[in-house]
């Protein structure tokens, strides 16, 4: 066993800093930190806090780890356990890993340090054998694993015979004629989650009915995932039956359902694995469960954890899986023929919008089946490329015949539109809305107005951000190499100069050590996306694109600073230039250790991580804690006979649980209410940083009245992207290439 002696005779240091560092009893440098820290991990040191049970072979304590309480086969299995535990004068002690295995790992290394008499685990990485092996076989510490099974290692397990449960739900439901049926689970890695695709696929082909692949849905197993998928699903198609592997999964599909009209036995026939109940008011209303006892398992797993506690050199590990009570009952299936999704019978009214096809605007049009259902008016939407849409919404907004009711348009592009008279003047409109003030940010609604006047709906906002690979930043071999190396702290940098030693750091070509062939990458195909990360560098470097007379003045020493560190940065990211999904992929495949973002664009980096790599990202403010201020808005025609309809659909969009639906499916609102949601924080950690990032955020203004015509915002960003290339290909200095600009670009418009 390892011992105090060990870990210090490692570290180099004494027994007593050992101590002094894992009770935190005195301040120690944190280079010593570091070497303990290390030392401790090498030797796989479990730190005893309970002296009282070394002296015993077994504490009377146990430790539960589960990854919520929130679905019910979890809380049926730990009142099982809390039961027999209860009999047995036993404490149970309770964590949840939130299905993130950093967390997991935590939970498992402090209660091994308090020497439990056993653990009873639900993990969220069945793959992490490894891991395992490390701590629970090497401890010695009975344990017990319940519905995901690990791979390669001798435990105990029990599980539900979730095989026989869904193939023979499946079965049932090709008798009765349903040949379009959709399945949605968790992860396939979870051995619960794959038996249930197992069983649903082999009925399919013992009745030799071709197996639709796309009805096959994963999830994450959360409310809010499966709501998510659902969505995304049924925005598409309408299947006979929906079966899901849990009564949370359930909860999701139903919220889906209710946005889309559709009613379990009167649309569709929804069936979910569920626990055994006396009480039928408990259960979803037409909703089919089942009957699995998650109580008993709760029960046997405690027994189980005790009897190898008692004489683990005789015992032999159990394998159980658990039979569910609907298996060879009549199951009360409804016949596939449903009655069509209720819309009202009077002529549909429409919206037309020029749009881009961004995250959160997909969003809105799935959510706004429930506008549509309400109000009977639809949102009919043309999506246009970023270059295009500018063009389009000039030229309607001049036509005699505009072709839209509704204008997407960015926050630079305001001032332009609104010097052209383009837009209408919402400001009556708006403040006829009560919970406009209150429900939106004030930073947005500020957005929408120029010259006291609203002139759009704010349906985008948000701030940049960091995210990173928080297991990269957090590893101590690297954090020890970094120090050595900077004589500083690895942490998410602070300063433009500290992202690029970290982007270098993290770059193979100038640290073979690095476990990623890149340190950042930069967003630089669209003058936009590029002009939006140059300026934070010339905000954190006290610069600006005009002086104190409002003219534009490029070449100061603080422009040419901030240039050279964005120079500096693109040595660090991956050859070419990049569009922001190819920024999403890199982190997502593990090839970049950090990048800028908007949290407009979160839930697609979010979506586009390997699952091994959600637990291991993080979030932080920019460096220099400079945002731009971003967004788009729905902006209205001058022309348009609609504005009692626009009004419904800005007072809409105020409401709370629509910006609920859809922060969980694009990942932001620019409504104050999911940012303080804990559900929504808990799925989505960067909604913390929002309010402070548009606290801080900075407006960019470019020049806009030129000597004989407005100047498009456009125009001036390809101004600055063409300096850059050229600085970039080393045809002249970045001082010469910014004055260049500025004389080129008054030349013209001047």
């Amino acid at each position: 066993m390892v011992t105090l002696k060990d870990v210090a005779k490692r570290a180099g240091v004494s027994v007593a800093t050992v101590s002094y560092c894992i009770n935190k009893k005195k301040n120690i440098k944190p280079e010593t930190q570091l070497k303990v820290r290390a030392a401790i991990e090498e030797l796989n040191y479990i730190p005893n806090f309970s002296a009282r049970n070394l002296k015993n072979k077994a504490s009377e304590e146990i430790g539960v780890i589960l990854p919520d309480l929130d679905d019910l086969t979890n809380s049926e299995i730990l009142k099982g356990i809390i039961a027999q535990a209860d009999l047995r004068q036993f404490s149970v002690n309770i964590a949840c890993s939130y299905n993130n295995p950093h967390n997991e790992m935590a939970i498992i290394e402090k209660f091994l340090s308090k020497n439990y008499a056993g653990i009873i685990l639900m993990t969220c990485q069945t793959q992490n054998t490894a891991f395992f092996q490390k701590t629970f076989q090497k401890n010695e510490i009975s344990n017990v694993f319940i519905m995901r099974l690990p791979g390669n290692i001798s435990t105990n397990f029990l599980g539900f015979d979730n095989y026989s449960t869904i193939h023979f739900i499946t079965e049932r439901l090709l008798q009765e004629g349903y040949t379009d049926v959709a399945l949605l689970v968790g992860s396939h890695d979870f051995f619960s989650e794959s038996e249930c695709v197992n069983g649903y696929s082999d009925a399919f082909d013992t009745y030799g009915i071709p197996l639709k692949p796309e009805n096959i849905l994963y999830t994450d197993m959360s409310k809010e995932g499966a709501f998510k998928v659902t969505m995304m699903y049924l925005a598409s198609y309408m299947p006979q039956a929906i079966i899901t592997s849990s009564q949370t999964i359930m909860d999701g599909v139903i919220e889906a359902c209710s946005i889309h009209n559709i009613i379990a036995g009167e649309n569709i026939c929804l069936i979910t694995l569920s626990e055994e109940r006396w009480n039928q008011s408990f259960y979803h209303t037409n909703v089919i469960h089942t009957a699995a006892s998650a109580y008993t398992l709760g029960e046997d797993s405690f027994r189980i954890l005790m009897e190898e506690a008692i004489s683990p050199q005789l015992y032999d590990r159990r394998f159980r899986l658990y039979k569910d009570n609907i298996l060879g009952t009549d199951l009360p299936l409804p016949k596939p023929v449903f009655k069509p999704v209720r819309l009202s019978k009077e002529p549909v009214k429409t919206l037309h919008v020029a749009s881009m096809d961004l995250p959160t605007i997909k969003a809105l049009q799935g959510v706004c089946f429930k506008f549509l259902s309400t109000y009977n008016i639809q949102l009919v939407f043309d999506y246009f490329p970023l270059s295009e849409l500018f063009e389009v919404i000039e030229q309607d907004t001049v036509s005699d015949s505009p072709m839209y009711d509704l204008y997407l348009s960015d926050v630079s592009w305001m001032r332009y539109f609104v010097s052209k008279e383009s837009f209408l003047d919402i400001t009556d409109l708006m403040n006829d809305i009560p919970e406009l003030q209150q429900a939106v940010f004030a930073k947005n609604l500020s957005n929408a107005r120029y010259h006291d006047a609203y002139y759009g709906f704010p349906i985008i906002g948000g701030t940049q951000f960091l995210f990173y690979r928080k297991d990269l930043f957090e590893d101590t071999s690297l954090r020890r190499q970094y120090k050595n190396e900077h004589k500083l702290s690895l942490r998410p940098p602070k300063t433009w100069t500290e992202f690029n030693t970290a982007a270098k750091f993290f770059t193979k070509e100038f640290n073979p050590d690095s476990p990623t062939l890149y340190g950042t990458a930069i967003s630089s195909t669209i003058p936009e996306d590029f002009i939006l990360e140059l300026l934070t560098r010339i905000w954190g470097y006290g610069g600006s694109l005009f002086n104190n007379r409002g003219q534009l003045e490029l070449n100061t020493p603080q422009n040419v600073r901030a240039f050279k560190n964005v120079l500096e940065t693109t040595q660090f990211t991956p050859p070419g230039k990049n569009l922001n999904e190819t920024t999403f992929e890199q982190i997502g495949n593990g090839s970049i250790a950090m990048a800028i973002s908007f949290t407009e664009y979160a839930s697609d980096i979010q979506n586009s991580l390997h699952p091994e790599f959600l637990s291991k990202i993080g979030y932080s403010m920019l460096p220099g804690n400079n945002p731009a201020n971003v967004g788009w808005h729905f902006c209205v025609s001058k022309k348009t006979p609609k504005l009692d309809m626009i009004r419904k659909l800005f007072t809409w969009l105020c409401n709370r649980q629509n910006s609920y639906y859809e922060t969980i499916l694009c990942g932001q609102s620019t409504l104050v209410y999911p940012h303080t949601h804990h559900e929504l924080l808990r799925l989505y950690p960067w909604l913390d940083l929002t309010p402070k990032g548009l606290s801080l955020c900075k407006d960019r203004f470019y020049p806009l009245h030129g000597k004989r015509e407005l100047i498009k915002p456009a125009d001036f960003e390809a101004y600055i992207l063409n300096a850059f290339d050229r600085m970039q290909n080393d045809e002249i200095s970045i001082s010469e290439a910014l004055a260049e600009c500025q004389r080129s670009f008054v030349k013209k418009y001047y």
